[in-house]
């Protein structure tokens, strides 16, 4: 029993001195988690201690653990207080989504946790899906060109001009295209495919320097067809200091302009004609407005119809496919985008204007943009303006003769800016003059055009007029709540009255429209929030009789409420005993909705299918601070590929 029972003693004291060894760690792999505290002597065991008191053994130590980001993978585990831990373990994130590692602080490419269906609207879709090349094949090359500054985008642009002629054959109505005289297939195309814009650019017609006005096959004052209403009404300080450019980009293809971090061109325009595969990314486009007044009550000028200049931030006709991405919009004078593609090999006329590389067939893609319309940022130009134009008013000024109506009439400083100066008058026209004959009218059938993943901000009309063609429209917002309300305040006051005392053909229209068709033309809203509009839709073709005065129009899964106090209607057009209001006329109709092939006639097919968000996360997936609406120093380079499906794994 006795020697039981000792053995049982050295046991138990083996035991506890081998506890008393053990690496008190986690182990191995996947390091982690709570970390212990690094383990030592108790106080009062150290060397010098009293006399007489009892050595104690030595504590575990408890590994501290330190994680260094090593690559996109991995982080370094090492032990604070010792060399036995060295090791690697993988990232650890608190969600799919996360971007952050919890450990050691890596950043992970927000890209590589997008959805399928992120993914897919963030690659050229819609009408220019397949038709995009991918410029990162520049990067490295000539063809790759920095600029800053307004004269060496002129010159990039330049650069990148195609030379060729489009040789017409009457017998077989085709063309072939063949390289300009002095040019050969060696040295025809242009030299430039890709121009990063590092700084934001004045592109004021003002601001130029003589050398860039002297290229006029790039560079023309916006102003140069309406110089007489400069005389008539009062120009801005803004317009005499920097003047407006329209920058021409003419028989091009395979051109991206874009910016890393989102720079912002102002007083400028772009007129793209006889393009293909030209792209425009992440840039922000601004200060293309200007109040419009006069000093003089008896001008021929309709003052506040807004059509005395024609300044849009692009308008674009005869080219192939265009895309337009992440970039912001300011407001401007006439429209935001005008785009109009006649059948160029329809005749010898027109032939010559045909892109290079392109078939006939077209597309304009607007993407993941922000149509802002005005700030009211009292930093901002366009408050700046007003404010100098309040200020007059109150010295006594005749300056601005339509504002003063106005504020006699009774409205406030603030109810003009909201009502008539931040919000948009006009939006986008898709589509030719529609005075022509029906016969030669119907070429502009073959007009395509998608919105994708879209804001659209205090916007009163054209979203879009359609002419002709076909409109797709999917997960884009329009709110005009803002609009709306202060429209209902100067409808009221009736303050349309109040301008036309000084000058009858005055105006001060008001109007709050939306979806605008006819022409032949059709318009798929899907997946769309629509808020503070009147009239969603409407149809005001000039033309009374034959088969293109009609339109069409269909929405799916759509969200509409006019006025905060409405209600909201949601649902499709095609849903029995639906509420969406209808256009009040018999040309514009659910039924008269029809899809258009590459050549005009009618097919049953749309033309593809959009990766649509569920329409309560809409709101929220745009505003998204890495992918959303708009331009961002997120996009960098990313806005070289057009294709993120096949860029990550």
């Amino acid at each position: 029993m006795k020697k039981f029972l000792a053995a049982l003693i050295a046991c138990l004291m083996c035991v506890t001195f081998a506890a008393g060894c053990a690496d008190n760690t986690q182990s191995g792999e996947n390091p982690g988690g709570d970390t212990g505290d690094v383990g030592g002597q108790t106080p009062g065991d150290d060397e010098g201690g009293e006399p007489g008191d009892e050595e104690q053994p030595p504590q575990p130590h408890q590994h501290t653990y330190v994680y260094a980001d090593l690559n996109d993978n991995e982080h370094t585990v090492t032990c604070s207080g010792c060399d036995d831990v060295n090791t690697t373990g993988q990232h650890s994130y608190e969600s799919e989504t996360s971007l952050t590692c919890t450990l050691c602080g890596h950043i992970r490419d927000w890209l590589t946790v997008q959805s399928d269906d992120v993914l897919n609207n963030l690659s050229a879709g819609g009408y220019v899906a397949g038709k995009i090349g991918d410029f990162s094949q520049y990067v490295g090359t000539e063809a790759y060109r920095t600029v800053s500054t307004a004269d060496e985008l002129i010159e990039a642009i330049s650069d990148a001009k195609y030379h060729y002629t489009n040789v017409w054959d009457n017998e077989t109505s085709t063309y072939t295209q063949v390289p300009a005289e002095g040019y050969t297939e060696d040295n025809f195309e242009g030299t430039v495919h890709v121009i990063e814009i590092t700084e934001d650019i004045d592109l004021g017609y003002n601001t130029l320097s003589d050398e860039a006005k002297a290229n006029t096959s790039i560079v023309e004052d916006f102003c140069r067809r309406s110089t007489w209403y400069i005389n008539e009404l009062t120009m801005s300080d803004m317009f005499i200091q920097s003047g407006m450019s329209q920058i021409k980009v003419e028989n091009t293809s395979n051109l991206l302009i874009y910016s890393k971090n989102g720079a912002k061109l102002t007083h400028g325009g772009f007129k793209l004609t006889s393009c293909d595969n030209v792209v425009f990314r992440n840039l922000e486009f601004d200060e293309l407005w200007q109040w419009e007044d006069t000093s003089n009550a008896s001008t021929t000028a309709v003052v506040g119809d807004y059509d005395a200049f024609g300044w849009a931030y692009f308008k674009i006709s005869f080219c192939g496919y265009v895309w337009i991405d992440h970039c912001d919009f300011g407001k401007s004078y006439d429209g935001q985008i005008d785009y109009s593609n006649v059948d160029y090999t329809a005749n010898s006329g027109v032939a010559f204007r045909a892109p290079y590389g392109a078939d006939g067939s077209n597309g304009l893609h607007i993407s993941w943009c922000n149509f802002n319309a005005g700030s009211d940022d009292k930093d901002g130009y366009l408050y700046k303006m007003m404010a100098a134009i309040e200020e007059d008013y109150q010295a006594g000024g005749s300056n601005y003769l339509y504002y003063n109506a106005l504020r006699d009439g009774g409205l406030s400083f603030e109810e003009i800016l909201y009502g008539l100066a931040i919000p948009q008058k006009k939006g986008f026209l898709l589509g030719d003059d529609n005075k022509q004959s029906e016969p030669e009218y119907a070429y502009n059938l073959r007009l395509r055009t998608s919105f994708a993943n879209c804001t659209f901000t205090n916007l009163e009309d054209r979203l879009p007029k359609l002419r002709g063609g076909n409109v797709y429209m999917y997960n884009c917002v329009a709110d005009s709540s803002q609009y709306y309300e202060y429209r209902t305040l100067l409808r009221s006051r009736n303050a349309a009255s109040m301008v036309t005392k000084v000058n009858s053909k005055w105006k001060c229209a008001l109007v709050s429209q939306g979806i605008v068709c006819g022409n032949g033309g059709s318009v798929m809203a899907e997946n769309c929030i629509f808020l503070g509009i009147d009239s969603l839709l409407k149809h005001n073709d000039k033309k009374a009789t034959g088969e293109y005065v009609r339109g069409g129009y269909q929405l799916i899964n759509c969200s509409y409420r006019k006025g905060a106090d409405d209600e909201v209607i949601t649902g499709s057009t095609t849903d029995s005993g639906n509420k969406f209001p209808s256009s009040g006329s018999s040309n514009l109709k659910t039924e008269y909705f029809s899809w258009h092939a590459d050549d005009g006639s009618d097919c049953a097919q749309a033309p593809f299918t959009p990766a649509v968000f569920a329409i309560e996360e809409l709101e929220s997936i745009l505003a998204d601070s890495t992918f959303g609406a708009g331009a961002s120093a997120a996009m960098g380079d990313k806005s070289l590929t057009s294709n993120y499906l096949v860029q990550v794994d």
